[in-house]
């Protein structure tokens, strides 16, 4: 995780836990009842529920085991973890058997990163604060820039039918993710959601780039696409985002 430290310039434990040490350092408030803390940002619908509503506000509905690091050092092993894109939070319990209301609210710190099966979580302040920073998933780390993706959803609430001809129909949360290019010094490049607009994100390389995609028959607006531009233009040596 070498470019970790250096993302705050923008945006400025052993094989299993060691709970006596540790465990307690690692959230940034006591037990709180899920249905309770995800409702920070409360959108009028039981949580808990899911049949009142379709999608789920988390990276993924069920807790999956994972990992807890402070910057190079393992924290934490084999606990459930799951991101919360509502709350911008990492919940955490010590095992998948844990009951959900066990869970707690992981410390939001730059130090602190979680990797989720594969899938690795860093949290990035705001000019070196924690109010207005937030969790990037980073799917790509190259040696002159990365691919970041900020995992947002998009709540659309519940709306009644109109008619006896036409259903309920229930809340909704879809995926609305937004990308970046971070380069080496941690500075951030947000791709535009149009295949235009993120050409235009590699500034005097966007021709190189665009006809890289056109040979290998690449959608930059698909993420498994997007990465293997961004594999390649780390290949061609040389280049800076723009």
């Amino acid at each position: 995780m070498k470019k970790i430290a250096a993302l705050c310039i923008l945006f400025c434990l052993s094989s299993s836990i060691s709970y006596g040490q540790y465990w307690d350092k690692l959230f940034q408030s006591d037990l709180i009842m899920i249905d309770t803390y995800i409702k920070r940002n409360d959108n009028g619908i039981s949580y808990k529920d899911t049949r009142t509503y379709k999608g789920t506000p988390y990276n993924n509905a069920s807790y999956l085991l994972g990992t807890v690091y402070k910057n190079d050092a393992l924290l934490a092993t084999n606990v459930a973890l799951r991101y919360n894109a509502i709350a911008d939070e990492i919940e955490i319990k010590e095992s998948l058997d844990s009951p959900d209301e066990n869970a707690r609210v992981l410390t939001k710190s730059q130090d602190i990163y979680v990797k989720i099966i594969n899938e690795i979580f860093v949290f990035v302040p705001y000019e070196g604060g924690v109010e207005k920073g937030g969790y990037f998933s980073i799917l790509y780390e190259g040696s002159q820039i990365s691919l970041y993706k900020k995992m947002n959803k998009k709540f659309t609430a519940a709306k009644k039918a109109s008619s006896s001809l036409v259903r309920d129909m229930p809340a909704k949360f879809e995926d609305a993710p937004v990308y970046y290019i971070v380069n080496t010094v941690g500075k951030f490049y947000q791709f535009p959601k149009s295949r235009k607009g993120k050409f235009k994100v590699f500034g005097s390389t966007k021709k190189l780039i665009k006809e890289y995609t056109e040979v290998k028959n690449l959608d930059i607006n698909n993420e498994a696409d997007l990465k293997k531009v961004i594999e390649y233009y780390n290949t061609v040596g040389g280049l800076s985002a723009k």
